[in-house]
């Protein structure tokens, strides 16, 4: 973000001489509202090490961000991934994802507070597998999950947190964890967990756990990633079903 700079008054070197009985002058309150403040946070950046663990690198972050001592390393990385997997992450199978709930449950069990809004109640990224089967086995994993939320009090909200609502609670200290699709910052059609890290009036940023070491990136480049509000906008919507999920995460 900018940084501003305060302009000097203009005058002479050498202040004009004052009468023991001249008054102060006031100053004028300056009209409108204040500026706002750009919300901002350092959130350390971690990367991920394979192609499926962009939520447990997601949460790391957060963790690390909220208490100095998280972990922040592949073996937790890989721990929270194999807890956390509920998704079949393509057509024909593979590595599986992870949904927002199964996240928030990880992270609930490591003492911090979760709070899940997703904008339907279907399965989560249902229609990344075409066999009926696989979506079945995510459909029950997904209802022993919310289960376990109800029984922990973790809140699941079936309505998407607009940016303003983001932007209150990030200022309230949460930290949003929130499913994007990679095409504005990598080109690429592919469901994936980033982490918010600020706001200002043109952008939200956000740490990216996917650098891209094969086109030359750095941890740096994907840290405070700066995405106009528009662009956010249509990044946070998903697939055909155009799926829209957040974590919010806190002590």
């Amino acid at each position: 973000m900018k940084k501003t700079t305060k302009r000097r008054r203009a005058g002479s070197s050498k202040p004009a001489a004052r009468s023991a009985t001249a008054r102060p002058a006031v100053k004028k309150a300056a009209k409108g509202p204040p500026a706002k403040t750009p919300a901002k946070r350092r959130i350390p950046h971690y990367r991920q090490t394979t192609d499926f663990t962009c939520g447990p690198s997601s949460v790391l972050m957060s963790m690390r961000a909220i208490d100095p001592k998280a972990p922040f390393d592949r073996a937790s990385e890989l721990q929270l991934w194999r807890e956390a997997t509920s998704v079949f992450s393509g057509p024909s199978g593979g590595h599986g994802g992870c949904s927002p709930v199964a996240l928030a449950l990880a992270l609930s069990r490591r003492g911090y507070k979760a709070e899940v809004h997703i904008n339907h109640r279907d399965v989560f990224l249902g229609e990344r597998t075409r066999s009926a089967e696989r979506k079945e086995v995510m459909r029950v994993l997904q209802e022993k999950d919310l289960a376990e939320a109800a029984r922990q009090g973790i809140p699941i909200h079936y309505e998407m947190a607009s940016q303003a609502e983001l932007e209150a609670r990030f200022r309230q200290g949460m930290i949003p964890i929130v499913l994007v699709s990679t095409y504005y910052i990598h080109g690429d059609h592919v469901a994936h967990w980033v982490v918010v890290t600020g706001f200002d009036k043109e952008n939200v940023y956000v740490n990216d756990p996917w650098v891209a070491l094969d086109k030359g990136k750095t941890p740096k480049d994907m840290t405070d990633f700066p995405v106009p509000r528009g662009a956010f906008e249509r990044m946070t919507c998903y697939g055909k079903q155009r799926e829209r999920a957040c974590v919010l995460v806190g002590r």
